[in-house]
């Protein structure tokens, strides 16, 4: 029998709908792999159906796997609400804003102009809610990150954006801009509280102040970072200097896999691993991980029945020490 778990798992970076591009290409890098495979398969197949359906499937997976919240961004977000909302799961969804044409919007001003609808339209609803999701810094001009930060400040939301993923992004960022990816971030005034900055592997300790000092988070996604070889975050470094970082499993075309509890555990053992320290990230912080600081993230404040302070109140008392003896086929969740 195995252990229950009653904790909403919440999986802060995804594109659900990439369910279906799972497996579709191994062993290359990040930057191939946009480019000779996910790009031209998007191209050819995305539309508003494909991620309705496909964002079900994504759902039916993680709910399996313990998840009660995920924070998207894809096209045709209207199309990944409908599904959330149809499977009554709490979801954050973010229009994917880029300079150059998507399958749901010929110029990134298009791509705005629906993140505002999409906001106005939910900003009461019980199940979703809406992040401002420019792609990148390397996707995105200046300009167009700075319009996308005005409209999330102008609508309280969420500001959510890849970040320093790749050792590429960080010596391009040097190159071209003489700063650190998020050193240019800061200098365009994108890192604040309700920012939401995924991945950032490849970031300095001067970096990682900068990051506390503007209370932003970061959604550690190890198993895409793994895959695709674009290194390991130092979350033990984050941690220390008080960085709210929580889990995201990204797309399950590059981490094969819609499942926090992996994905979670993985991470404090891969910390544990990095420093020669067993001590690093200890359980009930890797829970953490997974459930408060992901929802802090994604400024929700309650999943159901359960507020945040009730769900620390259950880590604060469990334990959980089976973290790292049972895998998610294991568990039964509540």
């Amino acid at each position: 029998m195995g252990k229950k778990f009653i904790l909403p798992l919440a999986n802060v970076h995804t594109h659900a709908a990439m369910v279906a591009f799972r497996g579709i290409v191994q062993d290359v890098t990040l930057e191939e792999w946009l480019t000779r495979f996910i790009f031209p398969a998007e191209t050819a197949r995305v539309n508003s159906q494909f991620v309705y359906e496909q964002t079900k499937n994504a759902i039916r997976e993680m709910k399996k796997n313990g998840v009660k919240v995920f924070c998207d961004m894809y096209f045709f977000e209207q199309s990944v609400a409908d599904a959330a909302q149809e499977m009554k799961m709490n979801a954050v969804i973010g229009e994917v804003i880029l300079d150059c044409p998507t399958p749901s919007a010929k110029t990134p001003e298009e791509a705005l102009e629906t993140t505002e609808k999409l906001l106005d339209k939910y900003k009461n609803d019980s199940y979703i809610s809406v992040a401002v999701a420019p792609h990148s810094i390397y996707t995105v001009s200046a300009g167009i990150l700075s319009k996308a930060k005005k409209l999330a400040v102008e609508h309280g939301a969420i500001y959510h954006l890849h970040l320093a993923e790749t050792k590429t992004e960080f010596d391009n960022c040097l190159k071209y801009n003489k700063l650190t990816p998020v050193g240019y971030a800061d200098k365009l005034g994108l890192l604040d509280e309700k920012t939401l900055l995924a991945h950032c592997v490849w970031v300095t300790d001067g970096d990682m102040e900068i990051l506390s000092k503007r209370k932003t988070s970061v959604a550690h996604c190890p198993l895409s970072n793994l895959k695709l070889g674009s290194g390991m975050a130092p979350v033990a470094k984050m941690v220390d200097k008080g960085i709210n970082v929580a889990i995201g499993t990204d797309g399950a075309a590059s981490s094969d896999r819609l499942d926090v509890w992996e994905a979670g555990k993985i991470a404090a053992l891969l910390q544990k691993g990095l420093t020669h320290d067993p001590t690093v990230i200890p359980a009930k912080d890797a829970i953490r991980m997974m459930t408060t600081n992901g929802l802090k993230a994604l400024g929700i404040k309650r999943v159901g029945e359960m507020s945040l302070p009730d769900i620390e109140n259950e880590i604060s008392k469990a334990n959980f020490d089976f973290l790292y003896e049972l895998n998610v086929d294991e568990l039964n969740f509540c």
